[in-house]
């Protein structure tokens, strides 16, 4: 029987892939406990890591009975680590359960439980295995995009995958990311408008301020020497869900982060390989074999990411209902907005904190004592 936590080495590995989710100002929110040889907590950071809790439960119940700021972003970049634990764990060959907000009145930063299935093996689907290889590619680049757009089949792929986590992905029209700049570019000249957590990305990270008239980027992390033309015409992906609760935004962190790896995977292409034929021109009913994407580490590095997420922070800081900025026809709540495209600049890798996995397992004698609490930081 396999046991997940019995040595350092699975705990290591398992460590890695969580640390490499996207998360707010990189901030890394997330804390896990291990509580069996077969069960794992996802948790809020708590006050032994240098956060405080407090801050958590306020935003979760204010006054006004809405989340107070960024504990909805917070929920989001958990989430999203909790879809790389789920598949580690699956491309380890079991199954697994997972419990959202198990325990919601008497310990809040408790968001997940995850109980893996270690009697028996399932082995992984073609698709856990290339997500899983996806998320060591995925990286959030700042910088310009080329011309040439994310096809359409992979925008649909990416929307698909979404849905599947519960959350909805959809591509904006053109005046709708216009709309969308306009009110970024607003909310970075409102002088009431501060990042409310530290900067965690390094300065390698950033990117360049945008010679176009609104920005592509978040203004926290221009380049303060470098300024470069964007695309004209970004592709901007908008993800909603149903409602507004703290489990919407963990479905959201997982949708996000399932739909970005699906990019990646869906984009990732040598001069003829996956994605080859999504940009190839049609000639007499069949694509030319030659590959439009001209630079190899384009091709090499996939699909890359940027958020631009600040009407949505404003809205949340104002204690304000959270809208889209135009006539939306789904039910639904904004959760995030993502820029898609081709980097002609490969992405760095982020610097991450160390991994929080602690091992509170009793030893199950008789005397109900437990031992030492064991953190593993690699």
């Amino acid at each position: 029987m396999w046991e997940p936590f019995a040595d350092a080495a699975s705990i290591e590995r398992i460590a890695e892939t969580v640390q490499q989710a996207p998360s707010v100002f990189n901030t890394q929110p997330w804390s896990f406990r291990i509580v069996a040889a077969d069960r794992i907590e996802l948790r809020v950071k708590g006050e032994r890591d240098g956060v405080d809790l407090g801050h958590w439960n306020r935003w979760l119940r204010s006054d006004i009975c809405r989340p107070g700021p960024r504990a909805r972003e917070v929920a989001i970049s958990c989430g999203a680590a909790l879809f790389n634990l789920r598949l580690a764990i699956r491309v380890a060959g079991h199954d697994l359960a997972v419990w959202l907000l198990p325990d919601p009145e008497r310990d809040g930063a408790l968001l997940a439980s995850v109980e893996i299935v270690t009697g028996r093996i399932k082995k992984p689907t073609g698709e856990e295995q290339e997500l899983f290889e996806a998320i060591w590619r995925r990286h959030t680049n700042r910088w310009p995009y080329t011309i040439i757009p994310a096809p359409l089949p992979i925008i649909v792929a990416m929307e698909g995958a979404a849905a599947r986590e519960g959350a909805w992905l959809r591509l904006l029209r053109a005046s709708e990311a216009r709309s969308w700049m306009r009110l970024a570019a607003k909310a970075d000249r409102d002088p009431a408008f501060r990042p409310l957590f530290p900067d965690h990305v390094s300065l390698a990270d950033y990117g360049p301020a945008p010679k176009n008239r609104y920005p592509r980027t978040r203004k926290d992390f221009w380049r303060a020497d470098e300024k470069l033309r964007f695309e004209r015409k970004p592709q901007l992906m908008a993800l909603s869900t149903d409602d507004d609760q703290p489990v919407d935004w963990l479905r959201a962190g997982q949708a996000l982060q399932r739909a970005i790896l699906t990019g990646t995977c869906e984009s990732v292409s040598a001069a003829y390989g996956l994605a080859a034929r999504y940009h190839a021109p049609w000639r007499y009913g069949f694509p030319v074999r030659r590959h439009l994407l001209k630079h190899d580490d384009v091709a090499r590095n996939g699909v890359s990411v940027s958020f631009l997420t600040q009407p949505l922070e404003r809205d949340d800081i104002a204690a304000v209902p959270r809208r889209w900025p135009w006539r939306w026809p789904f039910p639904e709540l904004p959760q995030t907005v993502m820029r898609v495209g081709y980097a002609r600049v490969a992405a760095p890798a982020a610097p991450h904190l160390p991994p929080d996995f602690v091992d509170a397992r009793s030893p199950g004698g008789p005397d109900g004592d437990r031992r030492p609490e064991r953190r593993w930081a690699m």
